[in-house]
């Protein structure tokens, strides 16, 4: 049976069968992988701690040519965020980035950049950062990676660049300047226009602060709507945010 080894974060974790346990990694080499990890749902087993939600861990795993999914064999933890993402102000945020990537992502989807992204935000939660602005900065990098980002500084339509507000279309694939808007109800002020372009060469714990500028529920909706809409799925987890409620 091949084997090897990987960095990974743990996405999700459910009961498999009596004693088992269904895992969703996000790796830092291989993009998704989904594991079984044998025993872990017994009271005491060899993992721990090892696969709560957004544990960090180098994880062995071998696997059949014939399955999809691999079998965990051991692992060591590196970095426990469980303090973070546990507390009750955080803990539906990080959730519903763990079901975005799941969602997302493909199976094996070699692509180191949604690994480092979710590193740098548990890194700046830790650094006491607010929550809301941590998601944001999470939506915009999320659909800039996967190439669905808008350019926040060009109509879509006559290419204009002097504007102050813009109009999103309705099929959210850009952006419309006051003079070629129609029936479009989606906007996006200056502000949230320049904090998008802002995070393309920002990482974020940058020292600058958006605070106060604009509110970042309304720009979070749209992000997450945008994500819905061209994934076709829909998102449990946001339900639990007071951006949606």
């Amino acid at each position: 049976m091949p084997q090897a080894s990987t960095l990974a974060l743990v996405l999700s974790s459910s009961p498999l069968h009596e004693q088992d346990k269904l895992i969703t990694l996000l790796t830092a080499d291989r993009g998704l992988l989904k594991a079984v990890a044998p025993g872990a749902a017994k009271l005491k087993n060899r993992f721990g701690s090892l696969l709560e939600l957004f544990s960090e861990g180098e994880f062995n795993y071998y696997w059949h040519e014939d399955k999809e999914l691999v079998t965990l064999s051991k692992g060591e933890i590196i970095k426990s965020f469980f303090t973070v993402v546990s507390a009750a102000e955080n803990v539906f945020y990080f959730y519903l980035m763990a079901e975005i990537v799941i969602k997302s992502i493909p199976l094996n989807h070699q692509d180191t950049r949604i690994y480092k992204l979710l590193s740098a935000i548990l890194r700046s939660r830790e650094k006491k950062l607010a929550m809301d602005w941590l998601l944001l900065y999470f939506l915009v990098w999320l659909l800039r990676g996967e190439g669905l980002l808008f350019n926040p500084q060009r109509c879509s339509n006559c290419a204009n660049r002097d504007f102050v507000r813009a109009w999103l279309r309705n099929d959210y694939s850009g952006l419309l300047c006051p003079a070629c808007k129609t029936n479009e109800r989606q906007s996006l002020s200056k502000e949230e226009l320049t904090y998008i372009h802002w995070t393309a060469t920002h990482a974020p714990d940058d020292p600058r602060t958006w605070d106060g500028s604009f509110a970042p529920a309304p720009l979070i909706r749209t992000m997450v709507s945008k994500i819905e809409y061209h994934g076709e799925f829909s998102l449990q987890s946001r339900r639990y945010l007071p951006e949606f409620r």
